[in-house]
């Protein structure tokens, strides 16, 4: 479970459901309907309504990244979601979504800065 935080409060935060299958709680980063890339703004139980922060180019930082897909270097470099483990990816790869690009590089706590992107994207191959 990714957990992040947002570096911007005047935001879209538009209330849908949570159709991940699963419970999500407060700033758990993931993927609804399929094409929003989104931070829950509260608890949200699964098929439940909630908020979400859904806006692009809004700042967070995040920690949870993929073991050996996680070097993060790249200014502007493409950031990968993983809806399997709410954990980050630098490393393109089918079932994951496009869902940010690379603001700060990964420091020596294993922290990433990443600009979030309002529409998330499947990679298929």
């Amino acid at each position: 479970m990714a957990t992040v935080y947002n570096n911007r409060e005047d935001v879209d935060n538009p209330r849908l459901e949570n159709d991940t299958g699963a419970d999500l709680v407060q700033y758990e980063a993931t993927v609804i309907g399929g094409v929003w890339a989104a931070v829950a703004n509260e608890a949200i139980a699964d098929g439940e309504v909630g908020s979400f922060q859904v806006q692009d180019g809004v700042h967070f930082h995040i920690d949870n990244l993929v073991y050996g897909e996680d070097t993060f270097a790249t200014f502007g470099q493409p950031v990968y979601f993983d809806p399997d483990t709410g954990d980050f990816s630098d490393t393109e790869t089918a079932g994951y979504y496009l869902w940010g690009n690379l603001v700060l590089a990964k420091d020596a706590n294993g922290m990433i800065v990443v600009e979030k992107r309002r529409r998330a994207v499947l990679v298929t191959t």
